[in-house]
């Protein structure tokens, strides 16, 4: 009888963590289909050319790593999967979105979070982010030099 209610409470709090997400993600996605709509976020990632252009990642790119760094790793998938879905993102460019936001995600909260704790927000935050755009060039260079040696 006590497995019978563990398993049922499980699937409750599952249920219950499932609609919490989809309480914060639906009216999220839905804001960015207006502003795909409204031309917004071409606006918003213009300014992300030079990085992006350094990191050999499209302009497509931009709002999921945006995304990923501000607002963190459930909203930044997100974002990857749609823009995939929707064959905005190559596989290498997917695979360099991952890398890079898997240091840098939610990079204001975390921030936010460590300096309560004493850390330096200015160091946390330029470090973190100097190794995302090292370590992400770094995988490019080698994934495009492992795929010019396949051709």
């Amino acid at each position: 009888m006590e497995i019978i209610m563990l398993l049922i409470e499980t699937i409750a709090d599952t249920m219950y963590n499932i609609a919490r997400l989809a309480l914060l993600l639906i009216p999220v996605l839905i804001l960015i289909e207006l502003a795909r709509h409204y031309k917004v976020i071409e606006k918003i990632t213009g300014s992300m050319r030079g990085p992006l252009r350094f990191l050999t990642l499209p302009q497509e790119a931009a709002f999921p790593l945006l995304g990923g760094m501000f607002f963190g790793i459930v909203l930044g998938s997100a974002l990857i999967i749609d823009y995939a879905r929707e064959g905005y993102l190559k596989k290498r460019d997917l695979l360099l979105i991952g890398i890079f936001l898997s240091i840098s995600h939610s990079i204001v909260e975390d921030t936010f979070i460590f300096a309560v704790f004493g850390a330096n927000p200015l160091v946390m935050l330029g470090t973190r982010t100097i190794l995302a755009v090292a370590i992400t060039r770094i995988a490019a260079s080698l994934i495009d030099r492992f795929a010019a040696k396949e051709a």
